[in-house]
């Protein structure tokens, strides 16, 4: 099976566009990205395309890394921004860690500020990392249970296999992240229900290479002769796979996740 995104994608989008409308909210939101980052400015660009369906001001700001700090203050404290989101990965030079201990909790779009993060180890979160949020949504609308699974993690970073571990974890299912230094990826691969795949490596997972019955949620986002494909290669058959393309899958949710984040933001204030 090939578990697509679209109809989770629209789901959630009328969700927001039926709460933005009934209760007549306004909502601005301010999306950075870095000189010379051209993909960060398509994809945002894809997902102002949703805020505007939905009703939702998204607006675009080409920034240079030395002002980025400086922008974010400004940001905390416009009354008339409601949320912010920063392009990654950041530019060399730029402190990740200053950038999301700076901004606002409650202007923090993609999650990254301690404070939202850490209430995902309390089970008590209304915004979430967009990506790993929309690997479970995913899942959990397509009938795929997490309870009792057993679920492989293949990168540890903070804005995806570290969230997306603790979420799992509060959906009861045991978890394993594995990473660059981790030797028995292989083994891991065939001992585990669930496979998600954030690794960067096209084709770094072949259909042909699986044994046994397992769900592969494909995070990767690679450009290949001028065409996007994921981590998972389908290169033989698929009896035993269910599986999310690339594109199509997880990316397709995550845009309507940041605009449900957006809403929620707005609610909190």
């Amino acid at each position: 099976m090939i578990i697509q995104g679209k109809d989770v994608s629209n789901k959630i989008l009328a969700e927001v566009k039926d709460i933005i409308s009934k209760n007549k909210l306004e909502i601005h939101t301010v999306a950075l990205y870095f000189k010379g980052d051209e993909e960060s400015k398509v994809y945002f660009q894809s997902i102002k395309k949703n805020a505007d369906r939905v009703g939702i001001d998204f607006r675009i700001t080409e920034i240079g890394s030395e002002n980025l700090i400086e922008e974010i203050k400004r940001l905390n404290d416009d009354q008339g921004i409601d949320s912010i989101i920063i392009a990654r990965p950041f530019p060399e030079g730029v402190d990740s860690v200053e950038v999301s201990e700076t901004i606002d909790p409650d202007k923090d779009l993609d999650c990254i500020s301690p404070y939202n993060l850490g209430r995902l180890n309390y089970k008590d979160y209304d915004v979430a990392p967009a990506t790993a949020k929309a690997a479970i949504d995913i899942l959990k609308y397509n009938g795929i249970k997490l309870s009792g699974m057993n679920s492989l993690i293949i990168n540890r970073s903070i804005t995806v296999g570290r969230p997306l571990s603790q979420m799992l974890l509060n959906e009861d299912s045991t978890i394993t992240v594995a990473h660059s230094k981790t030797k028995n990826i292989e083994e891991l691969i065939e001992n585990n229900d669930i496979v998600f795949l954030a690794v960067g490596k096209p084709g770094y997972l072949k259909a042909t290479s699986i044994k046994n019955k397992k769900i592969i949620v494909d995070i990767g986002i690679n450009v290949v002769d001028k065409k996007v494909v994921g981590d998972f290669e389908v290169d033989g058959k698929l009896d035993q796979i269910d599986y999310t393309p690339v594109p199509g899958g997880v990316g397709t949710v995550t845009s309507a996740e940041i605009l449900m984040n957006a809403l929620r933001l707005k609610m909190r204030s």
